[in-house]
């Protein structure tokens, strides 16, 4: 089994515009850019095996009503 706690470090390239919306998604949370990719890829995996499984993804605005998310 391995061993979940291990961490690896990578490098990545991204165009400007990510950078700065990492950067303003870290300040407003209080994390890191890290952090904030890390909780992007658990949503992308969680959203990868809903849709793939059948599910579908709903956004329940404001006023209560409901709206799909299509994944591409």
């Amino acid at each position: 089994m391995a061993n979940t706690n291990t961490v690896y470090k990578t490098s990545i390239n991204l165009p400007e515009d990510a950078v700065k919306t990492l950067r303003e998604l870290s300040a407003q949370r209080g994390t890191t850019m890290a952090e904030i990719i890390r909780q992007a890829i658990s949503t992308e995996k969680f959203l990868h095996e809903a849709t793939s499984s059948g599910s579908k993804i709903l956004i329940q605005d404001k006023d209560k009503s409901l709206r799909q998310l299509l994944i591409r």
